[in-house]
C-alpha cells in the first residue's frame, strides 16, 4: 500500500478492534509485537497480522530497540496523528496526517534509501 490509500482500506482498518488498540497504545509508546499481546489482549499472530496491515499502510513504522545483552526488540510506533473524512457533493474525501518524524526515524530513512 502506498500514501494513496483507499478509503475502504483506511475504514477497514481503523474499523479493526486490535487495530485501533494497537494505534492507541503506539501513540505514547513503542512497543514490541509481544508487548501489544498483552496491551491488546489478542493472540501474537493477530497482532502479527494487524502490524503488518498498518505497517503497509504506512499507519505504524518499525524501530529497533537495543537490549543490554546485546540483541534487539523490534518495536512498533504509530505515525498516524489525524484522520480526516469530508463528504461533498462528488463524495467523500480523506486526508491523513502523520506524526513529524525524529531524527532516528529520517537517518533509518535516508539511510535505507541509500
Amino acid at each position: 500500500m502506498s500514501e494513496d490509500l483507499p478509503l475502504d482500506t483506511v475504514v477497514a482498518l481503523l474499523d479493526d478492534e486490535y487495530a485501533r488498540s494497537i494505534l492507541t497504545a503506539t501513540r505514547t509508546e513503542a512497543m514490541s509485537a509481544n508487548e501489544l499481546t498483552d496491551h491488546c489482549d489478542a493472540s501474537l499472530s493477530t497482532i502479527c497480522r494487524r502490524l503488518e496491515q498498518l505497517e503497509a499502510a504506512n499507519l505504524v513504522r518499525e524501530r529497533t530497540r537495543p537490549r543490554a545483552d546485546g540483541h534487539h526488540d523490534t518495536i512498533y510506533v504509530a505515525t498516524l496523528e489525524e484522520f480526516r473524512l469530508r463528504l461533498d457533493d462528488e463524495g467523500f474525501t480523506f486526508n491523513l496526517r502523520y506524526r513529524d518524524e525524529d531524527a532516528a526515524d529520517r537517518l533509518k530513512r535516508l539511510w535505507g534509501d541509500l
